[in-house]
C-alpha cells in the first residue's frame, strides 16, 4: 500500500475497534481482581477468583476476535494488483 493510501475506517472497522475497547475493560476487571481482590468498574464484578479467571479469559477472546475482524477488513480494502505483485 503507498503512504499516499490510507485504508478507510469503515463502520465494521469502528465496531470491532469498540469490541476490543470492551475486551480489554472486562480483561482489566478480572487482572485488577486477580491482583488485588478490587473491582475496577463495576461494584460486585467479579466477585470471586473463578469468575475474575473468567472474565479475563472472555477479555482476551472478544480482544483476539475484534482484532481478526479489524485485519480481515482492512485487508479487503487492498487492491488486488498489490496482493499479486
Amino acid at each position: 500500500m503507498d503512504r499516499g493510501q490510507r485504508p478507510r475506517v469503515t463502520a465494521r472497522v469502528m465496531l470491532y475497534a469498540l469490541v476490543d475497547v470492551a475486551g480489554t475493560l472486562i480483561l482489566a476487571s478480572g487482572l485488577m481482581w486477580l491482583a488485588r481482590q478490587q473491582t475496577l468498574f463495576l461494584p460486585d464484578f467479579p466477585t470471586s477468583t473463578a469468575t475474575a479467571i473468567l472474565t479475563v479469559a472472555a477479555g482476551v477472546v472478544l480482544m483476539l476476535w475484534s482484532v481478526a475482524g479489524i485485519l480481515r477488513e482492512l485487508s479487503r480494502q487492498r487492491p488486488t494488483d498489490e496482493i499479486d505483485g
